[in-house]
Order: structure tokens, then sequence, then C-alpha cells
């Protein structure tokens, strides 16, 4: 995008659609009987209602930046492209992350909506309409909730920090073993483990001091994009789960609200992913 000024009309765009879509969310929740389908594992859940969110917040944006591309959920689903990120503007999408949840009347999802431009996320935009949280960032100008500045915690050692791990992403076999056992030796030294359903909602939880740190594999960009630049912007560190910088696009992170808990988190995501290597080939 050509211009701060032009970054700043987008973020005000989107946020207002966001707004608009909190709504059809709402009456979800209110809705006995929701239609849902299984786009692939039994798992992994879709309703009209994140189809709805999705199509307004493409049509919004669209028609003010035609020119924009955009990453989304839903479109990504039905379309089965390959995903992949340029140099154009592109809107990272998650209409509703958290459907299990949603679907249960659990009130805890949210939508997830981010900008890249030139592949750097400009924009982080996270709502929880349930609890009326609304999470936003611009790059270089700090993360909010609902209007109020809000910054991650100092936390350095794992024995003080409230962790998230998400369990139900062992659905998926290749990261099973791993999973469980990173949170067995997580649960040994930090304070607590919390799984919340949510991999947007965790982010923002990290960038507003709820929690202290989580990581996450085989995700999309949509589950982390937004919730990565608010970190960032709130003063906490993402990378890659091996290390140095992350891939939106295939986000696989630590996220943390300090480089020392970062890196206590990739040492023993380091040590457990060499033993189960060494048991492989015994």
């Amino acid at each position: 995008m050509s211009n701060d000024g032009e970054i700043q009309e987008a973020f005000e765009l989107a946020v207002t659609l966001v707004k608009q879509c909190n709504e059809i969310v709402l009456e979800g929740y209110r809705t006995a009987s929701k239609r849902v389908d299984v786009k692939g594992k039994h798992w992994d859940l879709v309703t009209e209602y994140d189809q709805r969110v999705e199509d307004v917040l493409i049509a919004g944006l669209r028609a003010r930046f035609p020119h924009h591309k955009f990453c989304a959920e839903e479109s990504a689903a039905a379309s089965g492209e390959k995903l992949a990120l340029g140099s154009e503007p592109t809107w990272i999408i998650d209409p509703i992350d958290g459907t299990v949840n949603f679907v249960r009347g659990i009130q805890f999802t949210c939508i997830s909506v981010a900008l890249a431009v030139d592949g750097q996320l400009v924009i982080g935009i996270i709502s929880n309409p349930s609890n009326n949280e609304l999470y936003t960032a611009i790059k270089g100008q700090g993360a909010f909730l609902n209007g109020a500045p809000i910054k991650a915690r100092t936390t350095e050692l794992l024995k003080d920090a409230l962790v998230g791990h998400e369990f139900s992403i062992g659905s998926y076999q290749p990261i099973r073993a791993a999973l469980f056992e990173r949170g067995k030796r997580f649960i040994e030294e930090c304070l607590g483990l919390r799984a919340f359903g949510s991999a947007a909602l965790s982010l923002a939880y990290i960038a507003s001091g709820q929690i202290d740190a989580y990581s996450i594999q085989f995700l999309k960009p949509w589950d982390i994009a937004a919730g990565a630049l608010l970190i960032t912007e709130a003063g906490g560190t993402v990378t890659s789960i091996t290390g140095g910088s992350y891939d939106i696009m295939k986000p696989d992170i630590i996220a943390a609200c300090s480089d020392a808990l970062a890196a206590r988190l990739l040492k023993i995501i380091g040590e457990v992913d060499l033993d189960l290597a060494q048991q492989k080939q015994t």
C-alpha cells in the first residue's frame, strides 16, 4: 500500500466490517440448530455463519480495495488453491476461529482479520463478540483492547508462566506424540496449562497479558496472522517452532511474552522432538 493513510483507511473499514459481523456470530449463538458441515476430518467443522461472516468481510473490503487479494479460510477450502503470499496487499481472514466451540455454544470464538503488505503484517484485528473484546493493532502503533493500550507480561521463567497448549490438535496423528510429551514437560515446570479451542484468541491473550506463552503447529495462516501482530505490537515475541523467523504461510510457531520465555519453550520442544526422533530409530 502506498502510504500510512491508506493503511489507516483499510484498518478503519476492517474494524467497521468486523463489528457488523459480530452480530452475525451472536445471531448464531442464539440459534438452537445450526447447519454444520464437515470439511475434511471429523473435527474440521463449518457452519453457514462462517460463510456469512467471510462473505461480508470480503465483499466490503473488495468494494473499497478491488486490487487487494484474499487468503480466507472458507474460500480456500472451497477452491483448493495452494496458499501463497506475494507482494500484493493480502487480507488473511478466519471468519470464526473456534468453530467447534461455536457449534457447542461455548462463548470462546473470534473473528480474525489481518492485512499483509509485501509479505509483512501491518493490520491485526481479533474480535470475540460474546465477551465484547476487540483486539486491534497497526504495525508500529501498539496493540489495543477496546481502544485501550495493552502490553504482554514480562514473565521470563516458565515456573511463573501460564501456558496455552492446545491438546485437541492431537487429533492430527503426526503431531500427537510430540504434543502430549511437550505438554508433560511444560506442566512439570510451568504455573499451569490452558486449552481454549481458538488459536487466534490464545494469541490475543498473550498480547493482553492473560497468558504468557503458546506453541502450535499444523495450522493455517488465518489462525495466527492477526494474533502474531498483536503480540509483537504488545511487546511479545513470535518465532518459528524451530527458532528464528516464522513463516506466516506455514505457521508453526512459539509465541511468548518475552524472549527468555520463548527460548525456554524452544529448548523443551527441541529436546522432546530429538528424543522422539531417536526413539523411532531404535
